[in-house]
């Protein structure tokens, strides 16, 4: 993945998960939802682990908290009977935006 779309992906994925905590904040301040302040704290730890991944020397660390925000969220979801399957998809973009590469479609054939 070349440098630029690396960094749109990564810009792009930042602003999406402000965007998305933010408005889980505001639910959750207007008593929507049935967990209330514990999933406020859930995405404000999230928006601060989403910033952190603009940061080169913190994006591990981000990617470690946004993987844990992200098992927490999930497993909320999973207890409300619904399928996480979108956290799963963030999980994989911060894998990716900490590695920094893409995992090529097709593996490199074996030496012989």
């Amino acid at each position: 993945m070349s440098g630029w779309s690396l960094a749109l992906l990564r810009w792009s994925y930042v602003a999406f998960i402000v965007f998305a905590s933010a408005k889980t904040i505001i639910a959750a301040h207007a008593g929507h939802g049935p967990h209330g302040w514990p999933v406020a704290v859930l995405a404000l730890i999230e928006i601060a682990a989403a910033l952190a991944l603009l940061v080169a020397r913190l994006e591990r660390a981000a990617c470690v908290v946004l993987l844990a925000v992200y098992g927490v969220a999930a497993a909320l979801t999973i207890a409300e009977g619904e399928v996480p399957l979108r956290f799963v998809y963030y999980a994989a973009t911060a894998l990716v935006l900490a590695s920094g590469q893409i995992v090529p479609a097709r593996a490199p054939p074996l030496a012989a």
